[in-house]
């Protein structure tokens, strides 16, 4: 078997199960999506400061109603008190029928209620108790802005400790990263240190590189930022024409395939837009796409 055939399938067997993220405003797209991507996706979908819980329960309800499975975002620090996390569980549930969420401490620079992270929403046990099976919850290869590496290990340590009290599925989900090696060597620390937790790379759908820089500066993105204005990318950031995932992701893909890595799929950023970016997945799980001579590069016929 040769080099491309085996970076192929590697790359298939990589985007296999990818997740998409979306916001509230893109329900519209649901019915072309649910088309192109595997029945029960997950779609994350991404709550933004203009918006309220309930556009955010609307917006899964339109996930579920397609046939995907929705995610919806809960930042912890939008958060006001006990009861409105289990006003807020229960609606995803209930009305949306989630089993599943991505809880987040936000981006807000102070809380609005009684929450500064994560922990302490997922210590009132309202989530489970409303029926959430699934939570997956932020990682950061690059480092935490507002947090030491000490302190990263600890909220780690933590959140897999709860996973287990609460019997929920737990899986890390990175921070958008445009370099494989932050990834790679974060996920291999987490097993050093005991945690089998999934981990699913957070990657950036295809965008202009003028997209991506914004986009990674409100994200806080490390220094894997600098991909985007180097090579390859910064060659094509000049001429702004989208720049895709497709170097990171045959990274990654070939350190699972050697089994150096362990991620349970990959999870995509639509900042150049949902639809866009599950055309390109489709293309991706579809197989339309070629890897070059050198096996380190893929062009995607979409």
């Amino acid at each position: 078997m040769s080099d491309n055939i085996t970076t192929q399938d590697a790359i298939r067997a990589l985007l296999s199960n990818a997740s998409v993220e979306m916001t509230c405003k893109d329900t519209g797209d649901l019915a072309e999506v649910a088309r192109l991507v595997p029945a029960g996706t997950d779609i994350f979908i991404a709550l933004f400061p203009n918006q309220t819980w309930d556009d955010l329960t609307e917006a899964a309800k339109a996930v579920r109603e397609h046939g995907l499975n929705p995610v919806p975002h809960v930042p912890a620090r939008r958060v006001k008190n006990r009861a409105e996390v289990a006003e807020i569980a229960r609606k995803l549930t209930q009305v949306a029928g989630a089993t599943k969420m991505l809880l987040i401490a936000g981006d807000m620079p102070t809380a609005e209620g009684e929450y500064d992270s994560t922990i302490g929403i997922l210590e009132t046990g309202e989530l489970t108790a409303a029926g959430i099976r699934s939570i997956c919850m932020a990682g950061h290869p690059e480092g935490h802005a507002h947090m030491t590496p000490d302190a990263q290990r600890r909220f780690e340590a933590r959140k897999v400790e709860l996973a287990q009290q609460q019997g929920f599925d737990l899986t890390f989900m990175t921070q958008v990263c445009f370099e494989s090696e932050p990834i790679i060597a974060w996920e291999q620390l987490l097993r050093a240190n005991g945690v089998t937790t999934p981990v699913r790379p957070g990657l950036a759908g295809p965008a202009s590189i003028k997209t991506l820089l914004r986009y990674a500066k409100i994200c806080g993105a490390g220094a894997s930022i600098r991909a985007l204005t180097s090579g390859k990318a910064g060659l094509v950031g000049a001429l702004l024409t989208d720049n895709g995932p497709e170097e990171v992701v045959v990274q990654l893909s070939k350190s699972q395939a050697s089994g150096a890595s362990h991620f349970a799929g990959v999870h995509l950023f639509a900042f150049g837009g949902f639809l866009k970016t599950c055309k390109w997945v489709s293309a991706v799980q579809a197989g339309r796409y070629k890897v070059n001579s050198k096996g380190d590069d893929f062009t995607v016929s979409l």
